[in-house]
């Protein structure tokens, strides 16, 4: 997962730490770490990463022994890792705040196959996970680099979770490219976090739809960024009224905006609308990757239906024990992402919504994700289905089931508004609905 250049360019800071290696040291402090984990090829090891070099360092060393890795969040509680650890039975415990590392040194009942297993969004006391190969990984990475036009002279922070599929992929990309990556703990809400673009001239800004609200909040576009080039989204739908507001700054300063779509079963990324295409194309998630095929099943007469993916990054499958984790080790051939879209006459993919999310209203089927865009320039930040209708959720209490009446065309008896003081999130920053729909009592 690294690129072939062994010079004195720099590959990795930690800002954290104040920690800096180049693309030589790196790859003998993986090599090091590697050689300590030889007796876990073939088996399980959670490890708990967060955007440090010493979780890259365990990470890259352990797949370059073939081990199979569960990332997971450093800071996970003792009692839920604990819960974990009965159902998966991990020969090494690697990483993590709240419990010593632990490995046991006898053979494996039998040697599982090489993959890394990425938490499924919003995962707690059941776990479920992504298995992933590591050639899927890599395979991804390269298409990235291929499809953002990435080079060794790119630079990246890397402030989203390892284990959040979009980090992991960021990471990977940028090293394969011998590129180089910032890891940074500092909330983008944080003054630090513009101060560290500057600092270390990065050239290119991760982001999700919750970050780009908070660059929007802190005006981090108006700061004096020379450096920065690029900034690419994914990890869901970005509301059209926020992509208005910052698409000017970034066209003044010559920043250009990558809108991208992918899954964690996907191994991270799917699709991407280059930036010259952005201002033509706005919703769009653009094309797919290069060695990607995305195709539109069951269409209805406008085009829209389900879409389906295919590609060398496809999962494996999922595992909810470790009895799972022996199963193949080849990628799907077909991935239904649970998700409508059509494609238009240029190849560009555009979402729809999620196919599962759907409310009925008096006997008509609703998509909450179009009442969520509809709604937001009302103050919705949310809704969920309920045993009445549709619960929404606001961060201010200037929203009367009446306006929504009057925007959508419900009954009002139908719409329940909540106002909460912040929408609840996942680690990844997606909308954590599993936690609404328990406040909303279904």
């Amino acid at each position: 997962m690294l690129h072939s250049r062994s010079d004195d360019a720099v590959a990795l800071i930690d800002a954290g730490e104040k920690r800096q290696l180049t693309h030589a040291q790196l790859e003998k402090a993986v090599a090091e770490r590697a050689d300590e984990f030889a007796g876990l090829t073939g088996r399980l090891t959670f490890l708990g990463v967060r955007p440090a070099a010493t979780s890259v360092i365990d990470l890259l060393a352990l797949l370059r022994v073939r081990a199979t890795v569960a990332l997971l969040d450093a800071a996970t509680p003792d009692e839920r890792l604990t819960t974990w650890r009965d159902g998966y039975l991990p020969e090494a415990v690697l990483g993590f705040d709240t419990s010593p590392d632990v490995s046991w040194a006898g053979p494996p009942a039998a040697p599982l196959p090489e993959s890394v297993l990425i938490p499924t969004s919003g995962s707690t006391g059941s776990p479920k996970f992504v298995r992933l190969s590591e050639s899927g990984l890599a395979a991804n990475a390269a298409q990235i680099i291929a499809g953002t036009r990435m080079g060794e002279g790119d630079r990246a922070l890397v402030h989203l979770p390892l284990y959040f599929s979009y980090g992991l992929s960021v990471l990977t990309s940028h090293l394969l490219a011998g590129a180089s990556v910032v890891l940074s703990t500092v909330s983008a809400t944080r003054p630090q976090f513009a101060e560290q673009l500057a600092e270390y001239s990065i050239t290119c800004l991760p982001s999700v739809p919750f970050s780009l609200e908070m660059y929007r909040r802190t005006r981090l576009f108006t700061r004096d960024l020379p450096d920065l080039r690029s900034v690419t989204t994914s990890g869901g739908p970005v509301p059209p009224g926020l992509i208005t507001e910052i698409a000017p700054l970034l066209q003044e300063r010559g920043i250009g905006f990558w809108a991208m779509y992918g899954q964690t079963e996907a191994s991270g990324r799917i699709s991407v609308l280059p930036p010259e295409e952005f201002r033509a194309a706005i919703g769009s998630v653009g094309y797919p990757l290069p060695g990607v095929r995305v195709w539109i099943q069951e269409p209805d007469t406008n085009g829209v239906g389900e879409v389906h993916v295919s590609g060398p990054g496809n999962m494996l499958g999922y595992a909810t024990s470790r009895a799972d984790l022996g199963a193949t080790d080849q990628p799907l051939a077909d991935l239904d992402t649970g998700d409508a879209g059509r494609l238009d006459s240029d190849g560009r993919l555009w979402l729809t919504g999620r196919r599962k999310r759907i409310a009925k209203i008096y006997g008509a089927r609703v998509s909450l994700d179009d009442v969520e865009a509809q709604l937001a320039e009302l103050g919705v930040r949310a809704a969920v289905a309920d045993s009445d209708g549709i619960t929404v959720f606001t961060e201010t209490d200037s929203v009367s089931a009446r306006d929504l009446e009057r925007a959508m065309g419900f009954p009002a008896r139908s719409i329940r508004v909540l106002n909460i003081q912040a929408v609840p999130r996942t680690p990844s920053g997606k909308i954590d609905y599993g936690r609404l729909t328990e406040l909303a009592g279904g």
